[in-house]
């Protein structure tokens, strides 16, 4: 075997420096209190001319440069092409939920973050047997969801059911479960009230993706403001109700609320939803 020289470490570094990853899809579910089960695909490039076997190696989950947890990074078998490299169902414990949730607001509303692999050692094995060990450090730029933008596509007025055609921008994809969002009609004050809740199964899917859900309309004769921790004690079509209309005056957003999943982490996360949404005749036939 050819003896690893401090000089190859060096170069093998470089390689390692300048190579890229690119996510391709990163899964989410399964969430608890202080975990997740993450699936990753992803695809390394510019990692030289010359294959290589990068040794699986535990990395941390860093953003605003402070730890969030850690992944294993699968074996790496390098192309001078690119290679295409999965993990599935991982388990990840979150040491430092602010720093997570930050992650999943950026993600939510903004058009491109960075994240960052740190502190691996990365082994590899070269041609010949030649062997080098290096720090492993990556920047991981994605795409975000900008807003997830949301519209309303059908409505079954027998069923009393919504279908919302969204569209997710980032590679990101994750499973809230039974969840509850509401429609929320805002004045020129900045108030806002619940007009109607909306209940079932959310995963955001990549690209552009449809999501069932049920309605129950709610009174519009309180003032409840239930971003600000109001209760809505009624339901049901009430007389102010029907006198609902597209007022240009007012505007209508899509804001989560919460999960079924008692606490889980979810719970905050999907208060990160809160799209602005364009009602339409069909729907305010609901009322």
């Amino acid at each position: 075997m050819i003896q690893r020289s401090p000089s190859m470490d060096s170069v093998v570094q470089c390689l390692l420096n300048d190579s890229r990853l690119e996510i391709m899809l990163v899964r989410i579910v399964e969430c608890t209190a202080d975990s997740f089960s993450m699936s990753v695909e992803y695809q390394v490039t510019a990692t030289g001319p010359v294959g290589s076997v990068v040794d699986a190696m535990l990395v941390d989950l860093v953003y605003l440069d402070r730890p969030f947890g850690k992944v294993r990074l699968p074996q790496t078998k390098t192309r001078f092409n690119g290679t295409d490299v999965h993990f599935y169902d991982q388990t990840i414990h979150v040491t430092n939920m602010s720093i997570w949730l930050q992650l999943l607001s950026d993600l939510t509303h903004k058009e491109k973050l960075v994240y960052h692999l740190r502190n691996g050692e990365a082994h590899l094995t070269g041609p010949f047997g030649t062997t080098a060990q290096c720090g492993y450090n990556k920047d991981i730029h994605v795409l975000g969801m900008n807003g997830l933008p949301v519209l309303i596509k059908d409505v079954d007025r027998e069923e009393r059911k919504v279908t919302l055609t969204m569209r997710n921008l980032s590679t990101f994809e994750l499973d809230y479960g039974p969840t509850v969002f509401e429609i929320q009609e805002g004045g020129g004050k900045g108030q806002w009230r619940t007009i109607a809740r909306l209940k079932g199964d959310f995963f955001t899917k990549r690209g552009e993706f449809h999501v069932a859900f049920e309605v129950e309309t709610v009174s519009l004769d309180g003032e409840i403001d239930h971003a600000q921790g109001g209760e809505v004690k009624e339901s049901g079509m009430r007389p102010a109700a029907k006198k609902m209309g597209l007022d240009a005056d007012k505007t209508y957003r899509f804001q989560g609320v919460g999960t079924d999943k008692e606490g889980a982490w979810t719970n905050e996360a999907i208060k990160f939803i809160r799209s602005p949404i364009l009602l339409t005749e069909k729907f305010i036939s609901l009322y």
